[in-house]
């Protein structure tokens, strides 16, 4: 069972790699995000391309890169430097 404060979290989190998923350049459209608990992850955030890929640009990379670091720049900003989890 997941305390408030994991509850709260990960919701901060997962909205972090949302937010930012949908403000940088040439990424995926955001699909699903979930704080449900599901195996050894608290939540997750789903990208859905919207037609098949072979091959991405600098630009879209350094774009997942920005996404991923989403989630903990939004723990940071909201729970403080020391509140930030692994």
């Amino acid at each position: 069972i997941m305390t408030e404060l994991d509850k709260t979290t990960t919701a901060y989190h997962e909205a972090g790699h949302a937010i930012i998923g949908c403000v940088v350049p040439e990424h995926d459209p955001v699909h699903k995000v979930s704080i449900i608990p599901r195996g050894r992850a608290l939540g997750v955030t789903h990208y859905l391309p919207e037609e098949d890929k072979y091959s991405y640009s600098k630009r879209a990379l350094e774009s997942s890169l920005c996404s991923l670091f989403g989630g903990r720049i939004a723990e940071e900003m909201t729970l403080g430097l020391d509140g930030v989890t692994t």
